[in-house]
């Protein structure tokens, strides 16, 4: 007999990171979008959609700095220009 939820306790990291990168894919894909360029805003809005639930859950000052830290690793780490398109990570 499988376990529900509340006795597997929360999800690991690792869970957690399988679980954001298929929710973002069906989020993109239910956005029906017709050129590249919108992933970007949709994507926006999915982050300033989990910023305020940071800052409802943690407070402003900690949501800030996640995103901050965030945004930080995407300029030290992602491509300058635009990518090749492929599956979420």
């Amino acid at each position: 007999m499988s376990k529900d939820a509340s006795e597997r306790g929360p999800a690991t990291p690792a869970e957690a990171e399988d679980l954001a990168k298929r929710a973002v894919g069906e989020y993109l894909t239910a956005c029906r979008m017709t050129e590249r360029a919108q992933i970007a805003n949709y994507a926006m809005t999915l982050c300033s959609v989990a910023g305020v639930v940071m800052a409802q859950a943690a407070g402003s000052e900690d949501a800030a700095l996640r995103l901050e830290v965030t945004a930080a690793f995407v300029r030290r780490a992602m491509p300058a220009d635009p990518a090749e398109l492929r599956p979420i990570q």
